[in-house]
């Protein structure tokens, strides 16, 4: 089935053309050797939100793990990575699925891109800031469009995502059994679709938790709506319910840790932010992910007891020199990914959203005293299927959740739901980690001035250097407006940041 449809993607690709295509859409339907119509589950395929695969550059950002190459002896530059963009080219397929749905008489289609639509308006607000979106895909009408508060863009966006939820329930009611075409992740099963939306609206709004306040945004109304009404919103319920993408060993299928790419066995180790908590929390899901330091297995022979031991483990220091890193990955001080779990091609899926992440929102939600719901429980259900995932033993679990890492109250417990958090997010579903330390300084971000190109950890991307050429006054304003003056760089504090 994914195979079909990555096939199908790539048709529809070459039809509708990237923004450096010299046809647009409108030039292939009216050009008679070409067809008049595509259908929208091609383009829906390719307008999918996607994942990005475990130990991939992303999650090196995140501190999970880090590149030692021997022959290659760089630390990180956290300056990397954060150079935004605008994704008009996905914005006028979207535009293009609406349409094509219409003509198909296939509504499904037409209420999931409001899904879409938002998801891509998030994805660049939550980067940058104020976007164009009012005045976005215009085209000639308005070739330098406005640039829209990032309040009224999240207002926007949560209302689309109310909008498909209300509108799938009506359909799903009305025509049972219906299915769509295209879909990686739920083949088409459109109650899985309506539980998954609104699981992302959740994410969406605990990333609002600075503006829980704003009356405009309603952040605890729209939660209580949600986790108060099960009929109305229904939500994962359970890993069966992840949106992810299972790797094998076939071309368009593997993941980039495999062992076709002999270099990452020996360069990618983990990093202490993460085996710290790990080992701190007494995790079993550090023998799960990880695998003892050379230095642990050469001290003692029996190695069962050796990877039974949290002290058997270690991460680098991501803020230090990296010949010092590098000198000790040879000299085996540190921890490699689990050989077993994760040198193959199947390694752990790839997520977009998770049962556990949504529980943990949950959780923190109500901790925070958005709804009047039993936080513990949802604590203890995203941390159970996060360990589940991870195949930790039932015993393990009910020890970890009772003895060792149980809910609390207060300040403290908000803490501890944070750094469940991190833990469950290592090496899946993108940026996520990231965005939420961002938003609430959990866990602390290891770096130095000397070794990582940073003062501080950047909190924004830049917006793309072109619009100071094609987008000038709008582009200007912007700043201005948002940070008062014409600065683009990586530590403007945006609104969704401001307390």
């Amino acid at each position: 089935m994914i195979k079909n449809i990555i096939i199908k993607s790539a048709l529809i690709v070459f039809l509708l053309g990237t923004v450096s295509s010299c046809l647009d859409y409108e030039d292939l339907r009216e050009n008679p050797n070409e067809p008049n119509s595509v259908p929208p589950s091609l383009i829906f395929t390719t307008l999918m939100p996607g994942v990005i695969g475990s130990f991939s550059d992303t999650y090196q950002k995140m501190q999970y793990h880090l590149w030692i190459a021997t022959d290659d002896v760089f630390a990180p530059n956290f300056n990397n990575g954060f150079g935004g963009g605008f994704d008009y080219s996905t914005l006028r397929n979207i535009i293009q699925m609406t349409k094509e749905a219409e003509t198909a008489g296939a509504p499904a289609y037409a209420i999931i891109v409001k899904f879409l639509k938002a998801h891509m308006f998030l994805e660049m607000t939550r980067r940058m800031g104020d976007i164009p979106l009012s005045e976005a895909g215009l085209g000639a009408e308005r070739p330098q469009p406005k640039y829209d508060s990032q309040k009224s863009v999240y207002i926007q966006c949560l209302n689309w995502l109310d909008e498909v939820n209300t509108e799938l329930g009506t359909f799903i009611a009305a025509n049972p059994g219906t299915s769509i075409e295209g879909d990686p992740y739920y083949n088409g099963d459109l109650k899985q679709w309506q539980k998954m939306i609104n699981a992302y609206t959740l994410r969406i709004l605990l990333s609002l938790s600075k503006k829980e306040n704003d009356a405009d945004v309603n952040v605890k109304g729209r939660f209580s709506s949600i986790v108060n009404n099960p009929g109305s919103y229904p939500l994962l319920t359970g890993l069966a319910d992840n949106a992810q993408l299972t790797y094998s060993n076939e071309d368009g299928f593997r993941q980039t840790y495999n062992p076709d790419n002999a270099v990452y066995r020996d360069a990618v180790v983990y990093v202490g932010t993460y085996i710290n908590l790990l080992k701190g929390k007494q995790d079993p899901r550090l023998m799960k992910v990880a695998d003892p330091t050379k230095d642990a297995l050469e001290a003692n022979p029996i190695e069962a007891e050796v990877r039974a031991d949290y002290n058997s483990y270690a991460g680098a220091d991501i803020s230090v020199a990296a010949t010092e890193n590098s000198a000790k990955k040879l000299d085996g001080d540190f921890s490699f990914p689990n050989f077993e779990k994760y040198w193959n091609y199947v390694g752990q899926p790839g997520i977009f959203m998770s049962y556990w992440e949504q529980e943990l929102h949950i959780a923190e939600g109500a901790h925070r005293g958005w709804a009047a719901i039993n936080a513990k429980t949802h604590y203890d259900n995203g941390v159970t299927a996060s360990m589940e995932f991870y195949s930790v033993d039932a015993t393990e679990i009910t020890t970890y959740l009772t003895a060792k890492q149980p809910y609390i109250t207060g300040a403290a417990g908000l803490n501890r739901i944070l750094e469940q958090k991190y833990l469950a997010y290592a090496e899946n579903t993108d940026h996520e980690s990231f965005f939420t330390t961002r938003r609430t300084g959990v866990p602390t971000y290891l770096f130095s001035s000397e070794h990582n190109s940073i003062t501080k950890y950047p909190v924004r991307w830049t917006y793309p250097s072109s619009e100071d050429l094609d987008n000038k006054n709008n582009y200007r304003a912007a700043l201005r407006a948002q940070f008062g003056a014409e600065v683009d760089d990586r530590d403007q504090v945006i609104w969704l940041l401001k307390d």
